[in-house]
């Protein structure tokens, strides 16, 4: 199916009832308001710029989602693995906060239509799958398919060119470590999960279980930011969780991960305090990356010092009237790192 075809199958899905309902609506005496013939307008260009949007971006899209193995019972399916794919990306494209409410979102003839269109399937029940159906399946599918598809997809909006310039000095795409607290929650949840204790040594004290991760995020526009690897954070012998070696640890198994799914990619690495110490400069200089990490007071003293005494020298401070106020940045560079001093 080409690119005009599926728009004009999906003009067929918005209209394939209109002339029924007039019909219906002059015998009824009810009047088509002009702001519902908008709302209908914008929801048919909606579906025609998503779709042309993934044939010109990610081609491969379908081809690629309709390898994963499905690991259900074949002889109970009623929706293809495809569809249930595609209605989770949809429901994160349209930032829908649950897949509770993705279920009532999606709930019209309309958007039903549409999807399993855009699925590349007949449709074969009037209905979607249900958010349950689509995390039982989840559960059970490889994670590591499905980064591998995450990893071609993110290869090809590369290799199109459309975000060269947000690179860093025209050579090096910045990729962001960020860390993110998943499902918190005062009950037990399995031994992978950390755990930190609140209110310690009194009668409120309560044990917060929860999971962490780690994901590398691709920064293409500064609205646009794509996550690219995850690694969680491990629970080690079951202790309580200390920030900095648990994600430290993280992040040296995540810069492995992210080596291998890009190996030739020119990156430069941003992140926080947490990771000014000698294994993160030693790993970014065996990869031939850069890195641009964020300063904190204490971290390493004698950087600190030595910038503190240079900066005054050098004398390279500039600043800039913006509309929201001022900006301002000071560098000195060729600062020589001692890992045996802080």
């Amino acid at each position: 199916m080409g690119r005009c075809a599926i728009i004009e199958v999906t003009r067929q899905l918005f209209f394939r009832t209109t002339i029924k309902e007039r019909r219906f609506y002059y015998e009824a005496r009810i009047k088509i308001r002009r702001k519902e013939v908008r709302e209908h307008l914008e929801q048919l260009n909606l579906a025609c710029e998503l779709a042309k949007l993934i044939r010109h971006f990610f081609p491969d899209l379908l081809p690629l989602l309709k390898q994963i193995p499905d690991p259900r019972n074949q002889s109970y399916i009623t929706y293809p693995a495809v569809l249930l794919l595609m209605t989770r990306i949809l429901s994160s494209l349209f930032y829908i906060s649950s897949m509770r409410k993705t279920s009532e979102e999606f709930n019209s003839s309309e958007m039903i239509k549409n999807i399993w269109h855009l699925s590349g399937e007949e449709q074969t029940v009037e209905e979607l799958p249900y958010w349950e159906t689509i995390n039982r399946y989840l559960e059970k599918v490889d994670p590591e398919k499905l980064q591998d598809i995450l990893n071609r997809l993110c290869s090809r909006l590369l290799c199109s060119r459309a975000f060269e310039n947000m690179r860093i000095r025209g050579k090096y795409w910045q990729v962001i470590i960020d860390g993110t607290q998943l499902c918190s929650s005062r009950r037990e949840l399995d031994g992978k999960s950390l755990h930190r204790t609140h209110n310690k040594g009194t009668e409120k004290e309560y044990q917060e279980n929860y999971y962490y991760v780690l994901e590398a995020k691709l920064v293409l526009h500064p609205k646009i930011l794509i996550s690219i690897q995850t690694e969680f954070v491990d629970n080690e012998e079951g202790k309580e969780m200390e920030k900095q070696d648990c994600e430290r640890k993280a992040c040296w198994r995540l810069m492995e991960k992210l080596k291998k799914a890009f190996p030739r990619l020119p990156i430069c690495l941003c992140g926080d305090s947490l990771y000014a110490c000698e294994g993160f400069f030693e790993r970014c200089k065996g990869k031939n990356w850069r890195y641009i990490l964020r300063y904190k007071e204490g971290s390493i003293p004698s950087i600190g010092e030595e910038y503190r005494e240079l900066k005054e020298m050098e004398k390279n401070y500039q600043e800039r009237e913006t509309q929201t106020g001022k900006e301002w940045y000071d560098y000195v560079t060729d600062i020589d790192y001692n890992p045996k001093v802080g």
